[in-house]
């Protein structure tokens, strides 16, 4: 009896503040309007929520096949292939991965200049940051997954996206509506540039036992390449980084809370361009990121999405002078 006495006492002093904040609202809807209308300049911090979309990897590298890696065949010269210039013909240079949206908090500030009653401009220093902490199966071009394609030889081939951040600054314009009232609609527009992170990782693990080595089958040294070949791995544990293009649109309400001070509620949908960037492999079948004992042939991978941008809500406080 006791706690439901005290669960009825919670629910009361969630509805006296739900009521409360509704009145403080519609007081400030209602009430005359500031004076917020007549200055010019303003400056704005923010915090808020955000939703970053769903992301689909398309990374590819220079790697050769496995049998004309000298590390793994030593008599890869002998092979047909192995050492012409296209490097790509007939090794796993493109893959993909998707991974499912994930959600963030959104920080910044912004110093504003009041052009006319209804027109402002604006510079804009937004930061969006979101976990996404999942991963996601290898797989082809054609969306099959490589475990699949390479059967017991390959067990284990997957991507992880961490974290991902992006740093935008952004010139916007915003159209106000003013009224009688406290409260400012708005809409507007920007564009600029965001220096976007993303916590990577990959990789490729075959089997250790030489007998599940298939893509040896059928070379003059097949026990040799299977041993050599049996049990590596390719990894990579990486902050890539890359300033990419953006573009926003905004919409929200400016309520004046007396004096200079305004509190904004601001609805956003920002996106920013492709994102591509990348480097050595940190292993590369249990080796140096190269093919070649002497390092003339290193290898390098590249990742790249469209998926970059965020949908959110930021609630702001402003100074008018």
């Amino acid at each position: 009896m006791l706690q439901a006495r005290l669960g009825a006492s919670g629910d009361n002093v969630r509805m006296i503040g739900i009521r409360i904040l509704v009145l403080a609202v519609l007081a400030a809807a209602v009430a005359p309007r500031g004076v917020l209308a007549d200055t010019r300049f303003y400056v704005a911090a923010g915090l808020g929520l955000h939703a970053a979309p769903g992301v689909h990897l398309v990374s590819g590298d220079t790697d050769r096949p496995s049998r004309c890696d000298e590390f793994v065949n030593p008599a890869f010269a002998a092979l047909p292939g192995c050492t012409d210039p296209d490097r790509s013909q007939g090794a796993v240079d493109a893959w993909q991965s998707r991974f499912r949206a994930a959600r963030g908090i959104t920080a910044g500030g912004a110093f504003g200049y009041r052009l006319a009653s209804r027109v402002r401009i604006e510079a804009e220093y937004l930061r969006g940051s979101a976990e996404y902490g999942q991963t996601a199966l290898l797989e082809d071009p054609a969306g099959t997954p490589f475990t699949t394609v390479f059967g017991p030889e390959m067990p284990l081939a997957h991507e992880r996206l961490g974290g991902v951040t992006v740093d935008g600054f952004f010139a916007n314009v915003h159209v106000d509506f003013p009224n009688r009232t406290r409260v400012t609609p708005s809409v507007g527009f920007g564009a600029g540039a965001g220096r976007a992170g993303m916590d990577y990782g990959v990789i490729w693990a075959r089997s250790p036992d030489p007998a599940d080595i298939d893509y040896a089958a059928g070379l003059p040294n097949e026990a040799e390449v299977r041993r050599l070949l049996a049990g590596t791995v390719t990894t990579v544990q990486a902050s890539l980084r890359d300033t990419l293009p953006g573009y926003q649109v905004l919409a929200g309400v400016d309520v004046a809370l007396g004096g200079s001070v305004s509190l904004a509620v601001t609805g956003r949908w920002s996106r920013f361009g492709r994102f591509a960037a990348g480097g050595a492999y940190d292993r590369l079948r249990s080796h140096a990121s190269g093919v070649r004992r002497d390092g003339s042939e290193p290898v390098v991978y590249t990742v790249t999405t469209r998926d970059v941008g965020l949908a959110g809500v930021t609630l702001n406080l402003k100074y008018h002078f």
